[in-house]
């Protein structure tokens, strides 16, 4: 199955009408996409029932849903995004996934060292200062001051390793659209990119306790 075959298979379970003269769909068609399962993710299964390996997509992306309090949507007002409750969880443990995520990003980009450039990037990461538990609100003040060069290189990493023609890649905004947070949607599609480990399983697990992650000032600040 082709991307547009896929594209309009997708658009059919949603019950749009597609102009069978147009000879291209967009990715931004299935901006939110996820949304419409929301919150238990009954019906989901079916979007991945055409792909070869539909299975790893599904059991992955079951994985958000998990995280929703059904009760949250019983009003008039429902979630726009994949947000979890903020977990009373112990620093200890909040660190050990900080210190596990780094490790992981350390080896993502070792092993992708031979195939380009990211030297400044292993340098970047084995030259972390220490892991930082700030109060509740404050992450978006740090996100200002972000380094932006390990995001670039893990962008550029995950770049080189899809496949542009794939399936799959109808869905890259939708996958985005989840939290609207790239790393979430590259764990969603870890097995994608034939890359060894999981080395955003830590930082999804953050995620999921309700805490976000930013690299800055040669640190990792986890905050709520």
């Amino acid at each position: 199955m082709d991307k547009q075959t896929y594209a309009r298979y997708l658009l059919k379970l949603i019950d749009e009408e597609t102009d069978p003269d147009e000879s291209e769909m967009d990715e931004a068609l299935f901006y939110g996409y996820f949304q419409m399962y929301m919150p238990t993710g009954k019906g989901v299964e079916a979007t991945f029932e055409p792909l070869e390996d539909g299975d790893a997509y599904l059991q992955r992306i079951l994985e958000i849903y998990e995280m929703l309090d059904p009760e949250d949507f019983g009003g008039n007002e429902v979630p726009g995004y994949f947000n979890s409750k903020v977990a009373d969880e112990p620093n200890e443990k909040l660190i050990d996934y900080g210190k596990q995520f780094i490790q992981g990003l350390k080896e993502l980009t070792s092993e992708c060292s031979e195939k380009m450039d990211t030297t400044d990037a292993v340098a970047y990461l084995s030259g972390i200062e220490g892991i930082r538990i700030v109060p509740h609100g404050s992450i978006n003040d740090i996100r200002q001051q972000y380094d932006a060069e390990i995001y670039e290189a893990i962008f550029d990493i995950i770049s080189d390793h899809k496949d542009y023609d794939e399936p799959i890649e109808v869905l890259d905004e939708a996958y985005y659209s989840i939290a609207c947070d790239y790393w979430i949607s590259y764990y969603l599609q870890w097995h994608r990119y034939g890359l060894k480990g999981d080395p955003f399983a830590p930082y999804f697990e953050l995620y999921r306790l309700g805490f976000s992650t930013i690299f800055a000032e040669n640190k990792l600040y986890i905050g709520s």
